[in-house]
């Protein structure tokens, strides 16, 4: 599965900078992305963040040679300042991936929203899960 295939990436603006099974970065614009205080919208800024780890949870899998649907579990973000110019999302593992007792495959992912001047704007945890593939 592709970040293209998720409608809020492609309306929002969302850019795949950097992607491996390590770390994944998505851009988001300001432009477009604006709240009515004239500052990066939170809800874009967080939806960045949840991709960003979505993202890196399917890599990390395809590396273990696993496969099936990821879904995102929980997730808490904390918005430390507001951000003025374009954003970086970036995610990475927390701990390396984990079988759970139903052979699901839990991925514990931390995630920093940076401004263009490398400042960090916010952060998130989240999990995410790779559920079972029978065929796999």
């Amino acid at each position: 599965m592709t970040l293209d295939a998720i409608e809020p990436f492609c309306s929002l603006g969302m850019h795949e900078a950097d992607s491996g099974p390590d770390r994944v970065s998505i851009s988001v614009p300001l432009a477009g992305n604006r709240n009515d205080k004239g500052t990066l919208f939170g809800g874009s800024m967080y939806s960045a963040m949840v991709l960003a780890g979505w993202r890196l949870s399917n890599l990390s899998a395809g590396e273990l040679g696993r496969s099936g649907d990821v879904y995102v579990k929980n997730s808490s973000i904390e918005f430390l300042r507001p951000i003025r110019s374009d954003m970086q999302a970036i995610a990475t593992l927390n701990s390396p991936p984990a079988e759970t007792r139903s052979g699901n495959l839990a991925f514990e992912v931390v995630i920093s929203a940076l401004d263009e001047d490398g400042v960090t704007c916010g952060r998130a945890k989240a999990s995410y899960r790779l559920l079972n593939d029978p065929d796999n």
